[in-house]
């Protein structure tokens, strides 16, 4: 059975990685292959939110997960990396009716960006830019006090990935051997595949409704993103 290792262990062995870090990023490394720029695998855990606006204006968590990156040494650059986001069902209104539906994010290249000094010594800010295909399903609305199905299809997604870019907000920092916060704003395009909404399906209830595509409640600009970046170690890919 394993066991953690002491309190003071574990301290010496996140001083030895800050070290590591900091050396590295001073130094450089050899390089694995001629012309090529040292790198360095690390990963974080990450926790956050994210508040979809337009018609939907909910929020819904992010996580946890574990972001993995690969830092070049070099310059500070993000070269690759990955943030899962476990899917999640998001509760919100259709107009006054409670409603839910399963979101699932599924990252669509790498993750890149690049963290950047500051006249603060040690202390740097962080922007990364990362894509999702955004799908819904299992959309349901509850009427006097049961959940009904509303069919959205098996292939209802974003048309074209959804660019996330988030940074450190002005006046924080981001340190590569502590973490940070970081945010963004973002947009939410058109979706492609996706049934109607239609409250015929429940009969008697709500006709007036008639069918609501989910084009007319996700897509628009106001959407944001929180996320608590920390806890750095030495990544496993």
């Amino acid at each position: 059975m394993r066991t953690k290792p002491p309190p003071r262990r574990r301290t010496l062995v996140a001083t030895a990685f800050a070290a590591l870090v900091a050396t590295a990023l001073l130094v450089g490394a050899p390089a694995a292959q001629a012309n090529q720029n040292p790198t360095l695998e690390i990963d974080y855990d990450a926790v956050g939110t994210t508040h979809i606006g337009a018609q939907v204006d909910s929020s819904m968590a992010i996580g946890p997960s574990v972001l993995e990156s690969t830092l070049d040494l070099t310059n500070g650059h993000i070269v690759g990396g990955s943030l899962a986001i476990p899917a999640q069902t998001m509760n919100f209104d259709i107009f006054g009716i409670p409603a839910q539906a399963k979101v699932t994010m599924t990252q669509v290249g790498p993750l890149t960006g690049a963290i950047v000094p500051t006249d603060q010594l040690g202390k740097s800010r962080l922007s990364s830019t990362v894509a999702y295909d955004i799908k819904l399903s299992d959309v349901k609305a509850k009427v006097f006090g049961v959940w009904w199905p509303l069919a959205v299809g098996s292939r209802c997604h974003t048309a074209e990935p959804v660019d996330i870019t988030a940074s450190t907000p002005e006046g924080e920092f981001f340190t590569v051997n502590g973490g940070g916060r970081v945010t963004s704003t973002y947009t939410i395009g058109s979706f492609t595949g996706c049934a109607a909404l239609n409250f015929f399906d429940i009969p008697g209830f709500f006709p007036w409704f008639g069918s609501i595509p989910i084009n007319a409640l996700v897509p628009g600009t106001d959407n944001t993103l929180e996320l608590q970046i920390a806890n750095p170690r030495a990544g496993t890919a």
